[in-house]
Parts: structure tokens; C-alpha cells; sequence
């Protein structure tokens, strides 16, 4: 199984940097029939580790099974698959392995980065935040918020950073300017303004950007409007 973890681990870092490359445009996108493989291959990967796992569980005894439970964790982490890693961390509490903090991180920002975000993992994931001191606060909320960025979701975000001023917390600089930039791209997109000025707003209160003139243009009637917050 760890070999299986160190290979998804390698996989994903050169699929990464394919896609990267192809953004840049020094290689051609990738097409349907390259993405298929990549899938299946993938897939390959997790089917193996998977029926390891079955094979561990089965043969080697109660002993094994929190470190069965991990190596599914950091297989499905190395994967980008959120909702299976959370429910394995679950498994390594209930058969008595330590989840440490970080890992419990890690899997809540893959959850937040998922193509469709679903709220019962990452609000399961939120609850030991609550008896957690203000910097390991920060730290979760930090991870969750760029969870939200690296899977495009700019409101989610938002809410997100709002809710770490409401707390007395303020993101990273990085963070903050990556969700204003993610959301000036949508601003035409319904709810979109609102939230940015809503944002831009709390931000501004919190002393973390200066007071901020808005320009609206309304086509139909040829008017500027213009807001200061």
C-alpha cells in the first residue's frame, strides 16, 4: 500500500505539471483519449490499493487496521478524492489510530477543492475547530479557504474569509488578494457583485485594504454608478 501512495504521490505531481505546461502553452492540451488513460490509470491505482487494503484487513487482524485506514487516507489525499479520505480518517479514530491535525486539514481543503463541494464533509471536518486555540483556528480555516480557491470557488471562499474577520483572524495577503481576483471574474455573474462588495466591505473595516471606490456601468440606461465603501 505505501508503494501504491508513493506512486499516486509521483503520478499526481507530473499530472500536475503536464496541465501546467499545457496552460502555458508550451505543449498542446491535453485530449479526450489522453484524459481517458490518465483516468483508467488512476483508477488502476486505487482498485489495487483498495483490494490490498481488503486483503490487510482480512488477513493481518484488529492490529492493522488504523494503519490500513491511514495509508487509504494518504491514497485517496495523493488522489484528490475528498469525500473517500474523510470517511477513512473517520475509520482511523474508530479503530483508535491518532488523526493528526494536519491531516485532518489537508483532507477538509481536498473536500472544499471538489468539483461540487458537499457541505456534510466539511462541516463534520470543522467541528474539532470549535475547542481549538485561535492560531490552530487560523490554520484550519487558512486551509479550508484555499481548498475553496484551488476548486474555483470563489463565494464559498468569501463566506470563508469573512467568517475568519467575524473570529478575529485575518488571511494571508495571497489568499485575500485570490479571492477578490477570483471574483472581479465573475462579477457579472448573478450574486456575484454582492458578495465582492460584501467582501470588499468587511475587508475594508478590518483595516486590511483601504476604503474602495466601485465603478458600475448600466448599459441600458448608459450610466455610471459609482460607490465608495
Amino acid at each position: 500500500m505505501t508503494a501504491v501512495v508513493k506512486e499516486l504521490n509521483v503520478f499526481g505531481k507530473a499530472l500536475r505539471k503536464l496541465k501546467g505546461f499545457a496552460k502555458s502553452g508550451v505543449i498542446a492540451e491535453l485530449d479526450l483519449e489522453n484524459l481517458r488513460l490518465i483516468e483508467e490509470y488512476e483508477a488502476d491505482l486505487l482498485d489495487k490499493g483498495v483490494r490490498l487494503s481488503n486483503w490487510l484487513i482480512r488477513e493481518g487482524g484488529p492490529s492493522l487496521f488504523g494503519v490500513v485506514h491511514e495509508r487509504l487516507v494518504a491514497m485517496y489525499v495523493c488522489a484528490g478524492r475528498g469525500i473517500e479520505a474523510e470517511r477513512h480518517l473517520w475509520q482511523m479514530k474508530l479503530v483508535g489510530k491518532e488523526v493528526s491535525g494536519d491531516l485532518h486539514d489537508i483532507v477538509l481543503a481536498i473536500c472544499a477543492s471538489q468539483k461540487e463541494p458537499e457541505v456534510g464533509p466539511i462541516s463534520r471536518l470543522l467541528t474539532r475547530m470549535e475547542a481549538s486555540s485561535s492560531l490552530q483556528k487560523k490554520k484550519t480555516l487558512s486551509w479550508l479557504l484555499r481548498g475553496y480557491i484551488k476548486g474555483g470557488h470563489f463565494e464559498n471562499a468569501a463566506e470563508t474569509v469573512i467568517k475568519m474577520l467575524d473570529l478575529g483572524l485575518y488571511p494571508e495577503f495571497l489568499d485575500r488578494a485570490a479571492v477578490l481576483q477570483g471574483l472581479r471574474r465573475r462579477i457579472q455573474q448573478s450574486g456575484t457583485l454582492e458578495i465582492y462588495l460584501n467582501l470588499c466591505k468587511n475587508l475594508s473595516d478590518a483595516s486590511l485594504i483601504g476604503p474602495c471606490l466601485v465603478y458600475l456601468y448600466v448599459n441600458k440606461y448608459r450610466l455610471w454608478i459609482i460607490r465608495m465603501l
